[in-house]
């Protein structure tokens, strides 16, 4: 959801750019000009003469748009006379070909603000604060960061809803293996049903997401959130697949630190019978380390209560220890976890098991509408006993991929491409599968 500044919020950016402002266009003016007229262009800024200096841009642009000099006396001049819009683009040009040219990123990460793209807006001076800059210009970078993030803390009270409509191709919706038959010792040769078996099979998704945010006070708030999908095929034999996902949650400030619990509750359903009731607690705390970076945890204990097969059934346990820092012009986190699954049921022992993983993930902003996240996720998983069927101990190794690219085609629309690989290789045939699919989804946000 997009949500205006408050008056009280708007004169507060205001007061900062007009402080930082003659510092901006003294930067700019010793910018190496290639030619006359981007120099008259920051000689007008100078003289806050802003409206001709963007209208001398503006009359100039189709012969010298693509460079970096004209770019950035053209993007500071559309946003010196309130043409964010406009500014956007020669600004984004001018960051992706000079990283360090501050004045350039200060102006665009403002336009971003005032065009209400405020994840785009924090990333860009969360660059700027690892930089060299003077004290004055080090203290408003970080008042504006703090100004993101009280309106992003008053923006969010209320309702957030969304839905969405996918439609994609998947290699493997059964999560099967490639061989029709596979070797059990005790039996020999068994012949796997069809529905155990790798199908490819096209796919719609439709989803739905309504949350509920109270705030308490600056710091502290409760959250409550209801969603469900639906993913139908068109092959008969991939089993369709339903889905709830229902949270109650609590986040606050605790000595310094981000702290919060909730409670969730996931059940899901294959071919519209009920399959796996999933719930439990999180607990989780994080802590801001070195220049914007970030470190934390969370804690899950969960049960896993399988609706016709009580031996599946299990408790859980989740340790996930995660640090967030930017680099590369994004944002970067790496995780790793522990877990351990125990069965509910002695006898079968041969499910519970103990896990290790580790993940990377990477966002990063291109320019004011397109971004993308990367998802590296690995799970090596080790079964308590031997499996009765195979006279084994399973042994699983787990590698995800995932790739999004996301476009705010308008306010209230995101547009995504997705592509997900999987690869579970198991010492048992039964469990040993590749997997991928690709779905392009419209999102609508109310």
């Amino acid at each position: 959801m997009d949500h205006k500044p408050s008056s009280r919020r708007s004169r507060l950016i205001l007061t900062t750019l007009q402080f930082v402002s003659p510092l901006l266009l003294i930067i700019s003016s010793n910018f190496a000009a290639s030619s006359p007229l981007t120099q008259e262009i920051f000689t007008l800024l100078n003289q806050q003469q802003f409206t001709q200096a963007f209208a001398l841009a503006s009359d100039n642009q189709n012969e010298f748009e693509g460079e970096a000099d004209f770019d950035l006396a053209f993007g500071l001049a559309a946003k010196a006379s309130d043409n964010c819009n406009l500014a956007v683009y020669a600004l984004e040009r001018v960051v992706q070909a000079q990283p360090q040219t501050v004045s350039a990123r200060f102006a665009l990460a403002s336009c971003y603000y005032n065009l209400g793209n405020l994840a785009a807006a924090e990333l860009e001076f969360n660059y700027l604060v690892r930089q060299k800059m003077s004290p004055e210009m080090q203290n408003v970078v970080e008042q504006s960061i703090k100004a993101i993030e009280r309106r992003q803390s008053n923006d969010n009270a209320g309702w957030h809803n969304a839905m969405q409509l996918a439609l994609g191709q998947d290699s493997n919706p059964n999560n099967g293996i490639e061989d029709e038959f596979i070797t059990v010792p005790l039996l020999g040769q068994v012949k796997l049903f069809e529905q155990s078996q790798a199908i490819s099979s096209s796919f719609y998704d439709i989803n739905a997401q309504f949350s509920y945010v109270a705030p308490l006070n600056q710091t502290s708030r409760w959250y409550t959130s209801f969603g469900g999908s639906y993913t139908g095929y068109s092959e008969e034999l991939a089993q369709s697949k339903s889905n709830i996902n229902a949270i109650l949650g609590y986040s606050s400030k605790l000595a310094g630190k981000d702290v919060g619990a909730r409670l969730f509750y996931r059940p899901i359903w294959l071919d519209g019978e009920n399959f796996l009731n999933y719930y439990g607690l999180i607990i989780d705390v994080g802590q801001a380390v070195f220049s914007q970076s970030s470190i934390g945890g969370e804690v899950t204990l969960g049960r896993l209560d399988y609706a016709d097969i009580d031996e599946l059934s299990r408790d859980q346990r989740w340790l996930n220890m995660w640090f967030e820092t930017p680099s590369f012009f994004g944002m970067s986190r790496f995780s790793l976890k522990l877990g351990d699954e125990q069965s509910l049921d002695s006898l079968v022992d041969f499910n519970s098991r103990q896990l290790l993983g580790a993940a990377y993930s990477f966002t990063q902003q291109l320019t004011s509408r397109w971004y993308y996240k990367f998802n590296a996720d690995y799970l090596q998983a080790e079964y308590d006993q031997p499996h009765p069927l195979f006279a084994q101990t399973r042994e699983d190794k787990f590698v995800q991929l995932v790739f999004d690219l996301n476009y705010q085609w308008q306010v209230d629309w995101l547009l995504t491409v997705q592509v997900n690989l999987v690869e579970n290789h198991s010492n048992l045939s039964l469990y040993d599968y590749n997997r991928s699919n690709l779905w392009l989804g419209a999102r609508y946000q109310f």
